[in-house]
């Protein structure tokens, strides 16, 4: 296992588990009407102290690399609809879990030194799940495109048109934006893998 290997693995496992904890303060404190900007400081240091201790406990990262299939489809959900929360409802970073699936499958295949079969399959289940995300995640951003008013304005003021945002061009942007996202997808995450598999 490289140094990349485990840094990998920190980084993938060690950001998560703050961010999970720090949301959970946040949304209680919202619950309980109590200070939320105190509940969130705490939230913050108590998910880091949380990922300290795991990631001490695990002191082997490479069981990341036989993890079974479960947890690593929650993992990459939780990732995928954070980054979708985070940047508002915009799904054009969501093909950053797509890339980072590409490169885990190309680093477990050659790490397990799995023949080239196994790589070809792994890396296309990888990329149906991703895509079956994304996919998710583009209706979410549509649902929430379409159900706001002022969706046309906000379109004709960004991307300058010189005609009005109908219904019409709206969906065609969500048809048109969807499936090249999907396919964009698709190929960084084909690549990724390719070349953590032959680092």
């Amino acid at each position: 296992m490289t140094k990349f290997d485990k840094v990998f693995a920190a980084v993938i496992l060690g950001f998560i588990i703050p961010v999970i904890v720090f949301c959970a303060f946040w949304w209680l404190s919202f619950l309980l009407k109590i200070d939320s900007r105190l509940w969130m400081v705490a939230g913050l240091f108590a998910g880091i102290i949380l990922c300290i201790v795991l990631l001490r406990k695990l002191k082997r990262v490479d069981r990341f690399y036989t993890a079974n299939y479960f947890p690593l489809a929650v993992l990459y959900t939780v990732y995928s609809f954070g980054i979708f929360g985070f940047f508002m409802g915009v799904p054009v970073f969501n093909v950053i879990p797509g890339i980072l699936a590409g490169v885990y499958v190309g680093r477990k295949v050659k790490l397990l030194k799995q023949p080239i079969s196994n790589f070809r399959s792994e890396l296309k289940k990888a990329a149906i799940f991703s895509a079956l995300i994304l996919f998710l995640i583009c209706c979410c951003s549509a649902w929430l495109a379409l159900a706001d008013p002022h969706t046309a304005a906000n379109l004709q003021g960004m991307l300058k048109l010189s005609f009005e945002a109908t219904d019409t061009v709206i969906w065609l942007l969500i048809v048109i934006g969807g499936a090249s996202l999907l396919l964009l997808q698709h190929m960084f995450l084909l690549l990724a893998g390719k070349w953590a598999y032959q680092r």
